[in-house]
């Protein structure tokens, strides 16, 4: 299969749901199996490949998750079927990232020689979303690194880095502050007489806490010229038992992005500054574990590899930024201490999208990128 038929099978598994995960897992690690890698995979589906070269040195980590969101009703091709309008290739997931795992799968393929004595691929899961599991929430890669060691030190975290028709290198990604609010009122019938003075909305309530938390200040950090926001965002609500009742309780669930230049602490103060002039309402808040932002140093070894990648195989000096999102790339420094650059084929204003594409001429230059950096990269 060449890239774009390997695109289109890991497409056509839905890896939004766990019978989806687990078929792309078998895929995924049967591939690799044909390759000659050693290969693993673990209860929540995460695939891990090791395959050793004669003359090469060191070892080198090539990483992306193969989880997806689900498609929204705003969908107007299928979902999970590669359709093709001229460079683009429509489908969930092509940006983000199966268009990155056609291209390593495709290299690896191809592969005679390697400048590494040891090749680490890890395809994780629940990246675009989280598991529980034995009573703890967490991404894939936190399940796996907690489990396993990595020999490497470096690598290439694959995620959507392409802005107009050039590639971005990230140098670092965003932490977040994740945390809900419950909001307690009264709750009656609506059919007492004096529902109006017995009950208190706690959804009436909520409408005041989420003003609160919409002034919160938007922040940004530039790298290179490209600008990186935070904000705060109400991504869940829920509240309320019948449509004939004053709902006794409402609850809303957030996240604020932090990005490298602040610090999680201070944020998660503006919250509570924020909640704390919310008046005649009685709230509860609760925080997850913080999740910290990630940055790489330019001086770091990692970074003129790829850097010398993309000059020597596209002919341009690619510019840095760090991305607002969330990568592994996170986890896997501050678990195992690796440090990856993230770079991939996919459009940042793709992923997540209705319609979501990966330009085929991308995916093209990717090999290049990713072949060179394995092979050739001295």
């Amino acid at each position: 299969m060449d890239t774009t038929d390997l695109l289109r099978k890991l497409v056509e598994f839905p890896s939004y749901e766990p019978e989806g995960m687990r078929r792309c897992a078998e895929f995924l690690s049967n591939e690799l199996r044909q390759m000659g890698f050693d290969v693993s995979v673990d209860k929540l589906n995460n695939v891990f490949g090791t395959k050793e070269f004669a003359g090469g040195e060191g070892a080198f980590l090539l990483t992306t998750h193969f989880d997806t969101v689900a498609p929204s009703q705003n969908w107007t091709k299928d979902p999970l079927h590669v359709s093709i309008e001229g460079e683009r290739l429509y489908g969930l997931g092509t940006s983000d990232n199966k268009g990155g795992i056609a291209v390593i799968l495709h290299a690896l393929r191809d592969l005679n020689q390697c400048r590494f004595k040891k090749l680490e691929i890890l395809f994780s899961n629940y990246e675009d979303s989280r598991v529980v599991i034995d009573g703890r929430t967490c991404a894939g890669v936190q399940y796996f690194l907690a489990a396993n060691r990595l020999e490497t030190k470096s690598g290439i975290c694959v995620d959507c880095t392409v802005q107009g028709d050039r590639f971005l290198i990230e140098l670092g990604c965003g932490g977040r502050v994740r945390f809900t609010v419950n909001t307690i009122g009264r709750q009656t019938h609506t059919a007492n007489p004096s529902w109006r003075t017995l009950g208190h909305s706690a959804i009436y309530d909520m409408t005041k806490v989420i003003d609160a938390l919409r002034m919160m200040p938007t922040t940004k950090m530039t790298v290179d010229g490209n600008d990186s926001y935070a904000g705060i965002n109400v991504g869940l609500i829920e509240g309320g038992t019948a449509i004939n009742v004053v709902p006794g309780d409402c609850k809303i669930v957030c996240e604020r992005r932090v990005l490298p230049n602040e610090d999680w602490e201070n944020v998660k103060k503006q919250v509570e500054v924020s909640l704390g002039g919310v008046r005649d309402t009685k709230l509860k808040v609760d925080y997850f574990e913080p999740e910290r932002p990630y940055l790489l140093d330019r001086a770091d070894p990692i970074v003129p590899v790829a850097v010398s990648a993309v000059q020597k195989t596209l002919g341009y000096t690619p510019r840095f930024r760090v991305a607002a999102g969330r990568t592994d790339s996170a986890l896997l420094d501050q678990m195992a201490g690796v440090k990856t650059v993230i770079i991939g084929p996919g459009d940042s204003f793709a992923e997540h999208t209705a319609d979501e594409y990966v330009s085929a001429k991308r995916i093209e230059e990717f090999g290049k990128i990713i072949s060179h950096v394995i092979v050739e990269n001295p």
